[in-house]
């Protein structure tokens, strides 16, 4: 195991600090990304190199690069581990156990079971059927996929310094390139290369319109699958910086009178968590309506007629 530097604050702290976002004040300093550990040039391992505050905590830290890429791991790549970890492991989990009940004839016991069980049919039978035909049934397992992780993103983003997963453009961004990836192999797998492409431009077009009507379906899907990424990046962001700033009425570094300020508090916090209530609504809606649209992205490009 590499040892852990210890070493004192840097010189020129607050000019870090305002480098690297950092500020109490700032709602965005609690839902933006920050290094966690950071492998430094020397070989040995830092912890929070940049402080709870963005200020460089080790004198001479430089993080160990390969090629662009900084060996560093984020509070957000945290978040996504042990999402990822949690799912495998309660999904794999209860997959067995109802298999177990199947085999035994059956029916699915334990609550855990059969809210996960009810969440799959209401994917499968109120998204995948209604929204991509029975032709895209098969691909229930991919929807099913999306749509856990968007709302275990969401859920555990309402968790205090877990991170909000689905609040860093990065990752949706990623979600989103998925969506259109897999739309244009599935089309090209159940279409055909050259007639995926050519299905693109309605048939009798001029050909003096062909290379532009096809420039814009082509366009087409990946602005929709971009829309999905701004989407659930917005949606998710602004619930934080809403609650950030509602929770930041009474301290508004000192400049009100103590009584207003903490009538303010008084206010502010009840506003708070009406407000939170909300967010998990939305947590549900934006995971839901993510997985619908890619539902119906896919249908239309492995069965366009439809």
């Amino acid at each position: 195991m590499a040892e852990e530097a210890h070493a004192p604050h840097a010189e020129g702290a607050h000019d870090a600090h305002a480098e690297h976002g950092g500020g109490g004040g700032d709602p965005m300093h609690h839902i933006m990304d920050k290094v966690m550990l950071g492998l430094g040039a020397d070989g040995k391992l830092y912890w929070k190199p940049y402080g709870d505050h963005g200020h460089l905590e080790y004198a001479g830290y430089a993080p160990q690069t390969i090629g662009p890429m900084k060996l560093e791991f984020t509070k957000h790549m945290t978040g996504l581990t042990v999402i990822a970890f949690l799912l495998a492991l309660v999904i794999t989990g209860i997959a067995r156990k109802v298999l177990n009940n199947v085999g035994r004839d059956e029916p699915t016991r334990g609550r855990l079971a059969n809210a996960v069980e009810a969440l799959l049919l209401f994917v499968r039978d109120e998204l995948v059927i209604p929204a991509g035909g029975h032709h895209a049934a098969h691909y229930t397992p991919l929807f099913l996929t999306y749509f856990f992780f968007i709302l275990s993103c969401n859920l555990c983003g309402m968790i205090p310094e877990f991170g909000g997963v689905t609040g860093n453009s990065g990752v949706t961004m990623v979600l989103g390139v998925s969506v259109w990836v897999i739309l244009t192999l599935l089309g090209i797998a159940n279409q055909g290369f050259a007639h995926y492409f050519l299905h693109m431009v309605p048939p009798g077009t001029p050909l003096p319109m062909w290379p532009l009507m096809f420039l814009l379906e082509f366009m087409g899907p990946v602005i929709k699958c971009g829309v999905l990424c701004v989407r659930l990046f917005a949606n998710m962001i602004a619930g934080h910086l809403v609650i950030s700033n509602i929770l930041a009425l009474g301290v508004v570094g000192g400049a009100l009178p103590t009584g207003i300020a903490v009538g303010m508090i008084f206010v502010g916090v009840p506003l708070a968590l009406g407000i939170s209530m909300l967010e998990i609504l939305v947590c549900f809606i934006q995971a839901y309506v993510f997985t619908m649209l890619s539902v119906i992205f896919v249908g239309a490009a492995v069965h366009p007629e439809h």
